[in-house]
């Protein structure tokens, strides 16, 4: 391995240290832009496991330039800042009540009359234009003195005229009865469409032989005063708002619930009837559920939002929206927030409809906090947040904090049918937290844009980060690795490749990517290129079926994606320098956005002091169900006598058992007289290897020579260790030290 003078390594590793400091005030560039906590001019999370210096998100589709139609930033409410709603959706949703008097479905059944009780509602922007919708709680009620028309021991009945289409055994019409002014029920009967297990079944009409006049006998509630009430409950999913009719079943058609004729009898003679005639209700009660047990947290325009400014080495500029308690900045037990953007006109649009939004993602698994981005469409912008099931549902990574700009890209848009786009943004909490502090800050929006591609032809690619190619030390696995990439064109794709080099860009060899059906290909790399000691740079070309041609990075081969056969410069003889990168964040540059791999500013120290080293990035760090979330392994640190590593702040695992395993092992050739150094940089090591049980191998106290101090008063701290996991590391098998050799 070339070196420059050679000067003792704890002065080189300081030296790191300080360098870096100093370089956060420099001014310096970089093509890696790839998420964090980001700012105005912030791009899209890309793995920093992959070194990637792309000028497009990773994982996410890339399409042409795109040409933007909707674009709301909420600086201002004028324009497309305008027509945004918010909810509070949590505790009791109020509902309106859909009970009343219609001529629904009563004609050739003389015995009905003019109208029956219908439990439904006409709705033009339903699948079904009227029946039932999703989730609801209809409730029609009556008090009946039965004390006045009974004394105990008489025959009581109870019977009336229905119908019913009710989704088999996951939407129910219930009949309840209660003695004690409506404190408690009990339930007589249940009523679901008769059906196989998981099928929604047939329903009942007027005149079936055993459903469609149902009698109760009660005598055990002759004497007392009963209240009525029948009852009907949907589930979130299939009903007359989101499912076509299915004939000859019409399963959920015309929905839910009719009743006629209701009858009270006591000894067999009619005391009350209801033959519910309009007009007049007679009694009954139907009223609207109004809201309960609500947080009070909706989506409101806040401004650099408090848990972002407390989270960052930076201070977001501008207006966001945030469904957050205004005091701590944190999302509440119980929370659920929606926030609707105004129906967005996307007619006339005869291509793809690509549709982002920039964010802040701060999500707690532990206190149990969720977000999702929803997209909805209708043929009119009144039925946009109508339609169900949503056309796609994503969901927000988390739960760590990290600026957040996805693109997604839908399919052919068909605007005969579809006019009108909406979006959501939905965070909720379905359990309470172990303690307030442990909530995130939810899901904020800075911007929300939706456009088409200029070229509304233009070919589509997605190659995700989990999967692509990765640093390793065995050139036979990468030359059998096998990585997956989607590619779609509307023309149809006539053939694709991946174009790879291993002398940095002087000279290309491609290879034709394999088709695995549909949109999706495989990648291999092509024979020969993957050998030790080469860092290869690779990028993608296809051919649509009108012989245009597609390149991904779109400015490729200039911006292109990179993975390494270690070592490169290290080697058992002359062993090297090697920056471990583990980390799943990234760093602030000069302006304070997050722009910056984990280890840019170490690799510019080592370069302006004149050193050559080898660079490892796990692929999915923090992953540990990954084979490759873990740093490399004993076979490779061998090659070096210096490392340093970047752990980053995940809290569940910065530094693996196999790490710690794999790093114990190569310290301990000191005892041989090998040289050994070794930086560990990142937040919440300790307290991770500690205080989270992350630490089996004593690799925290004895190998780091470190103690934990949690984040309370003590009177007295931990003294410094003169040895290290039991060796001096700065006395070499000649007996010298080098700390302040300068030759």
């Amino acid at each position: 391995m070339a070196r420059t003078r050679r000067i003792g390594l704890a002065r080189l590793l300081l030296a790191l240290i300080l360098f870096a400091s100093w370089t956060t005030a420099r001014a310096v560039e970089t093509n890696a832009s790839v998420g964090g906590c980001g700012g105005d001019d912030a791009t899209p999370p890309v793995h920093p496991a992959l070194r990637w210096n792309g000028d497009a998100p990773l994982g996410t589709r890339v399409v042409a330039d795109t040409l933007w139609i909707f674009d709301a930033d909420f600086e201002n409410l004028v324009g497309d800042n305008a027509g945004w709603t918010s909810q509070d959706l949590s505790g009791v949703i109020g509902q309106e009540n859909y009970w009343h008097k219609d001529t629904l479905r009563i004609r050739d059944f003389t015995h009905l009359g003019d109208s029956t009780w219908w439990c439904g509602k006409y709705d033009g922007c339903w699948v079904q234009p009227r029946g039932y919708g999703n989730n609801w709680v209809q409730c029609l009620s009556r008090a009946f003195p039965l004390s006045q028309w009974s004394s105990p021991g008489d025959d009581v009945t109870l019977e009336w005229d229905q119908r019913y289409a009710i989704e088999g055994d996951y939407d129910y019409g219930c009949v309840d009865i209660s003695t004690n002014g409506g404190v408690t029920w009990s339930t007589l009967e249940m009523y679901t469409n008769i059906n196989f297990a998981g099928q929604p079944g047939t329903p009942i009409d007027w005149d079936h032989a055993t459903r469609g006049h149902p009698v109760f006998y009660l005598g055990a509630y002759a004497g007392m005063d009963v209240v009525l009430r029948y009852r009907f409950e949907s589930d979130l999913v299939y009903s007359s708002q989101d499912e076509t009719d299915n004939p000859p079943k019409h399963s959920v058609r015309d929905g839910a619930w009719q009743l006629d004729n209701i009858e009270w009898k006591v000894n067999d003679v009619t005391v009350w009837l209801d033959d519910c005639e309009s007009p007049g209700d007679n009694g009954w009660v139907h009223e609207d559920i109004p809201t309960t047990g609500q947080t009070g947290i909706a989506y409101e325009r806040a401004w650099m939002p408090k848990t972002m400014v407390e989270s960052c080495a930076w201070r977001p500029r501008g207006w966001w929206m945030a469904a957050v308690d205004p005091v701590t900045g944190r999302v509440v037990d119980g929370q659920h927030s929606r926030l609707l953007s105004p129906p967005i006109d996307v007619e006339g649009v005869d291509g793809l409809i690509i549709a982002q939004w920039d964010c802040w993602v701060a999500l707690s698994n532990d206190a149990h906090d969720h977000a999702e981005v929803l997209i909805t469409t209708s043929d009119a912008a009144e039925c946009v947040y109508s339609d169900n099931p949503l056309n796609e549902a994503v969901t927000v990574w988390g739960p760590y904090s990290w600026w957040y700009s996805p693109m997604r890209a839908f399919a052919e848009w068909d605007n005969g049918e579809d006019g009108w786009l909406g979006i959501m943004a939905d965070v909720w909490n379905d359990a309470p937290a172990p303690y307030p502090e442990s909530h995130g800050s939810g899901f904020l929006i800075d911007r929300v844009r939706v456009g088409t591609p200029a070229d509304v032809r233009a070919t589509e690619w997605e190659y995700g980060p989990w999967d692509a190619f990765y640093d390793t030390f065995d050139a036979g696995e990468a030359a059998a690795h096998v990585a997956p990439i989607n590619v779609i064109d509307a023309d149809g794709i006539a053939g694709a490749w991946v174009v790879a080099s291993g002398d940095g860009g002087m000279t290309w060899e491609s290879r034709a990517l394999t088709p695995a059906g549909g949109d999706d290909w495989e990648v291999r790399m092509p024979a020969g290129l993957v050998v030790p000691g080469t860092e290869i740079i690779y990028y993608f070309e296809a051919l649509d079926g009108a012989e245009n041609t597609s390149t991904h990075p779109r400015k490729a081969p200039d911006v292109h994606y990179e993975f390494s056969v270690l070592p490169i410069l290290g080697s058992v003889s002359e062993p090297g320098i090697l920056l471990v990168d583990e980390s799943y964040g990234i760093v602030p540059g000069e302006n304070t956005q997050f722009t910056h791999t984990s280890e840019f500013y170490f690799r510019e120290a080592l370069d302006a002091l004149g050193y050559e080293y080898d660079v490892f990035d796990a692929r999915v760090p923090g992953s540990a169900s990954h084979v490759h979330s873990v740093g490399p392994d004993s076979a490779g640190l061998k090659h070096y006598d210096t490392q340093v590593w970047f752990a980053g702040d995940n809290i569940d695992n910065p530094v693996t058992r196999q790490d710690q395993a794999n790093l114990i092992a190569w310290l301990e050739r000191a005892s041989a007289g090998r040289e050994r150094n070794l930086l560990l940089t990142g937040n919440r090591i300790g307290e991770s290897l500690v205080s989270g049980s992350g630490e089996t191998l004593d690799f925290y106290s004895e190998w780091l020579a470190s103690d934990f101090v949690i984040n309370t008063r003590m009177d007295t701290m931990p003294g410094l260790r003169d040895y290290p996991g039991g060796y001096d590391f700065l006395t070499f098998d000649d007996g010298l030290t080098h700390l302040f050799d300068d030759g």
